[in-house]
């Protein structure tokens, strides 16, 4: 639970910030988007910190789900844990939106079992990425397959009571996904609800927004979609946008506290009741804890932004 001071007026008073914060484990060590060994023991900082109401953690093994569960119950707070499977489809190559079957079929079965332990852990979200963006008259078809994955995983999960939550990324600069502007992608979702699953959310992060060439009142169409957000930043190298995920004002780093402010004004606009994650990375030379404790900052400051302007 955050609240911020600030002065407006001449008026002193504190705001409580509307939404869970949550961190993305992963990129934070970005260790884990290959081990889980020594996991628990990691991320113990960020269960015990208030300022983190949500982690998003990657799939890990029973051993440190068992660690990682004394150490949120130890803390005395109540810390959500969320499961993030984009390190299955970026990392380990699993294609959901494969356009050869069997390959296609192989990936969903991974994320589906995924999805499985997830639930029976009594984690009530996922969230996932496409596979790679395909162009021309094959498109349609790439789209098609992500389709029946993605309503494969959201039935799953449904048998948890769990939600799906579908990152959109850049298709063009870095990591090139299959769902990337926000128009193109709410027509996936409002496709795979169509076919029942109801527990199907967009996720839009901040950090690939400039790569999309998007802007937060982009969100304003979608807002019975939109289910979770990311805050992070692009980074600028020479002529090239890449996913990275630097820390605030890194070097290259484009996003700061005014983007973050302008999205919380259209947060709020849209009534927006999901959580904000941070997704951000330390770089050579850096400590986990650096990138973590200036994002936290920045945040605040973007919270300040905000009250300023309503």
């Amino acid at each position: 639970m955050l609240y911020v001071g600030h002065v407006k007026g001449g008026v002193e008073f504190a705001a409580k910030f509307p939404y869970p914060v949550g961190i993305v484990t992963f990129m934070v060590f970005p260790e884990f988007l290959r081990t889980d060994e020594g996991f628990a023991d990691k991320v113990k900082v960020l269960v015990e910190d208030p300022f983190f109401d949500l982690l998003e953690i990657g799939p890990i093994g029973d051993h440190e789900w068992s660690k990682l569960t004394n150490v949120i119950k130890a803390s005395g707070r109540d810390v959500r844990v969320a499961v993030g499977l984009q390190p299955e489809v970026l990392v380990r190559k699993f294609n959901p939106n494969a356009l050869n079957e069997e390959e296609r079929k192989r990936a969903e079965e991974v994320l589906v079992k995924d999805t499985e332990i997830a639930g029976k852990r009594g984690v009530k979200a996922v969230a996932l990425c496409s596979g790679p963006n395909v162009e021309g008259p094959e498109r349609e078809k790439a789209k098609e397959a992500f389709v029946r994955t993605l309503s494969a995983i959201a039935a799953k999960a449904a048998e948890y009571g769990a939600n799906v939550y579908v990152e959109t990324f850049d298709y063009s600069w870095d990591k090139k996904r299959l769902l990337g502007p926000i128009g193109f992608s709410a027509r996936v979702i409002e496709e795979v609800r169509a076919l029942g699953h109801k527990n199907v959310w967009l996720m839009w992060d901040l950090s690939h927004a400039p790569m999309l060439g998007e802007k937060p009142e982009d969100l304003k169409p979608y807002a019975d979609l939109l289910g979770h957000i990311h805050v992070g930043c692009t980074k600028k190298v020479e002529d090239k946008l890449l996913d990275w995920h630097p820390g605030f004002y890194r070097p290259g780093a484009i996003n700061t506290e005014k983007e973050l402010a302008e999205l919380l004004r259209v947060l709020h606009d849209i009534k927006y009741s999901g959580a904000v994650s941070f997704e951000v990375k330390p770089e050579e030379g850096q400590l986990p804890m650096e990138v973590v404790n200036t994002a936290k900052a920045v945040l605040i400051r973007a919270y300040q932004l905000f009250l300023d302007g309503i």
